[in-house]
């Protein structure tokens, strides 16, 4: 089946489609480096846990272990704190994302539903429902995907298409009444009114395109510091390949330094 095109007009043409996504994918990957991060600590917290497993019984066998338990479980009991409040932190941010867009596409859908043909006579919530068909309804306290914002992000630029279109429509219905005017209908107030309804929807357009770019690279901006956050968290303990790379990375730059140290002393 051929997908239906959105008729041409200068109103459409303000849709970035393309910029949306490029920013979408931006934050989508945040949230993956950050999801990689909280996998990290969970990891670390399990690091913690074999190696006081491995000092308790060091103790049992006569060893000296000092305070080095008590010391280890409060390290692990901060790491539990950053990664019980990281992990909600991502999901209360992702259904707020979600919320938020999804109220966005709701004022568009009002606006759409006040003016568009309606031969069916379907009830107001009918068609609002027709409108965000394929898209999970937001509720309080439910979690939400990428790939839920995704598919809600395609039914906004979807309606904004439309109701762009609706705008549009306006022109004929202007034209219309003005010919009628011309050949000696008593058309009253009608162009007034057609003028004026189209110039408030054709603000409201404008505004909703300035809104949903604000909110994705606000959102942007945001998810690029919660993903420095959880990173600077994640490092406290490293891993042994880790470890091995950064001392390797360390000798590297030592011996940089003595080759340029002895290129002075000839010169």
């Amino acid at each position: 089946m051929t997908a239906i095109q959105p008729v041409v007009n200068d109103l459409n043409e303000l849709i970035r489609r393309e910029y949306y996504r490029d920013i979408l994918n931006s934050i989508s990957q945040s949230y993956e480096g950050m999801q990689t991060y909280i996998n990290n600590l969970s990891q670390d917290i399990t690091s913690i846990d074999e190696f006081v497993e491995q000092l308790e019984e060091d103790e049992k066998q006569g060893f000296d272990v000092g305070t080095s338990k008590e010391t280890l479980v409060f390290q692990r009991s901060t790491l539990q704190i950053d990664l019980n409040f990281y992990e909600e932190m991502k999901q209360t941010y992702m259904r707020k994302i979600y919320e938020d867009l999804y109220n966005y596409t709701n004022g568009i859908v009002i606006c759409a539903v006040e003016i568009e043909p309606n031969p069916m006579n379907k009830s107001e919530d009918e068609l609002k429902k027709s409108k965000f068909s394929g898209v999970r309804e937001f509720v309080e306290n439910e979690n939400y995907s990428m790939s839920d914002i995704y598919q809600l992000l395609s039914i906004t630029e979807k309606n904004l298409y439309e109701l762009s279109s609706d705008v549009s429509s306006f022109d004929e219905k202007i034209s219309r009444a003005i010919a009628r005017q011309n050949r000696g209908f008593s058309v009253g107030n009608l162009l007034v009114n057609l003028e004026s309804q189209k110039t408030k929807l054709t603000m409201e357009f404008q505004g909703y395109i300035i809104r949903i770019e604000q909110f994705l690279e606000q959102n942007e901006r945001f998810s690029n510091r919660c993903l420095n956050r959880v990173k600077m968290i994640s490092s406290e303990i490293v891993t042994e390949q880790e470890l091995l790379q950064k001392e390797l990375e360390n000798e590297e730059v030592e011996e940089e330094e003595e080759e340029e140290e002895g290129e002075e002393e000839v010169v």
